[in-house]
């Protein structure tokens, strides 16, 4: 499959109270709520979701919807990985050349490897299916953040209180990577 593409999806860290102004004009029900499983996976024009550590958020976009998932690595609701791909490949037509997708969140445990795992498992599923795909992973650092994909300007905004202190004096890039020191961008997106 030769994707055809034509748009760029941006990526942005912003503040906690930028983020918190323009979720307020989004709908509650494009919200991804807790117990962050399947069934609180959300199909909208604009989708968002809070609280994420070692949770992975996996986001798949054709420019006009996104379908959005928050999925917790310790609920045993998420343990069989192919549940969640059957649960995919009926939501959304993965054969649109225009897709592509966003994967964000995890944690490395010294003594568990569930986060990663399933982190990885979302990435390799997307290419095996040739979605372009952007991931962004984790580290050692373990601080919520909240991700908004906002259909308006293509965008994916990221934040948290921990991030705020750096967003006005440190570059976009690495002000992500305070907390995700593993970032691999698709050739689609762009962090500004």
């Amino acid at each position: 499959m030769d994707n055809k593409i034509t748009f760029t999806s941006i990526i942005r860290p912003v503040k906690k109270s930028m983020f918190n102004n323009v979720v307020s004009g989004i709908s509650r029900k494009n919200f991804v709520e807790y117990p962050w499983t399947v069934k609180e996976s959300v199909i909208a024009k604009d989708a968002y979701t809070t609280g994420v550590i070692d949770c992975t958020v996996c986001g798949i976009t054709d420019g006009e919807k996104v379908f959005m998932m928050h999925i917790c690595p310790t609920n045993k609701d998420n343990f069989n990985f192919k549940k969640i791909k059957d649960f995919i490949t009926k939501k959304v037509d993965l054969s649109n050349e225009d897709l592509s997708a966003v994967v964000i969140g995890a944690k490395s445990y010294p003594d568990d490897s569930r986060s990663y795992k399933l982190f990885d498992n979302f990435v390799k599923f997307l290419k095996s299916k040739n979605i372009p795909t952007t991931s962004i992973k984790g580290g050692d650092v373990y601080e919520s953040v909240d991700v908004l994909y906002r259909q308006r300007n293509d965008e994916w905004l990221i934040s948290g209180k921990y991030l705020d202190k750096y967003i006005d004096h440190t570059s976009s890039g690495l002000v992500l990577n305070k907390i995700f020191p593993q970032i691999e961008l698709s050739e689609f997106d762009i962090i500004i």
